[in-house]
């Protein structure tokens, strides 16, 4: 008898929208902003949940040391991001810069992202915090063509061992490896 691993789902972009879309209108802040910086960070929860608005409030980059690596990463923030952070800050009344921006546990996170994912209409059934971290890779794999060179730097960022690991960590079928070769239109003659 065969077990099926349940394992965190990424979100494809237009889900990933709805879900956004649906914090939004909601005012669900918190996990408004813990969706964006997941999937802009690729941060785990437990390095996302010790964010202060000091570390990201007007500004275009923070540092953070990984819990889990232990390594130290500097992340830009883009002009977009940014503007959110910004936002939502002032529609939270102005919390204190020392606050974190994630002041919950992960397993509350975890409930209430798949309960928010399924009142936007996400038929999603293993979503969770890390399902973020796995929304980063698979649209950086899919913005760069799908390529062996992004595979490459995402397992550098994910600090795994061989692309071969990244590719099962972001559910890479066999059969979009087989479609890299599908190239009829490279030859003329």
């Amino acid at each position: 008898m065969t077990t099926k691993i349940k394992t965190s789902e990424h979100l494809e972009e237009h889900e990933l929208n709805k879900l956004l879309k649906y914090l939004y209108q909601n005012e669900q802040w918190t996990y408004y902003l813990f969706v964006r910086l997941g999937v802009s960070t690729a941060l785990r929860y437990s390095d996302l949940s010790k964010i202060t608005w000091s570390m990201v409030l007007h500004q275009d980059r923070f540092i953070i040391k990984e819990k889990k690596t232990g390594k130290v990463r500097e992340i830009p923030i883009q002009p977009e991001l940014s503007e959110k952070i910004n936002m939502v800050y002032e529609k939270m009344d102005r919390p204190s810069q020392s606050d974190y921006l994630i002041p919950l546990h992960i397993r509350t996170i975890n409930k209430q992202i798949k309960l928010h994912a399924k009142r936007a209409g996400l038929k999603k059934v293993h979503l969770s915090s890390h399902s973020l971290r796995k929304t980063f890779g698979r649209e950086v794999y899919r913005r760069n063509g799908e390529s062996e060179s992004s595979l490459v730097k995402l397992s550098l960022l994910f600090n795994h061992s061989s692309t071969a690991i990244t590719r099962v960590y972001l559910s890479i079928t066999k059969e979009e490896v087989q479609n890299l070769y599908q190239m009829q239109d490279l030859f003329v003659y």
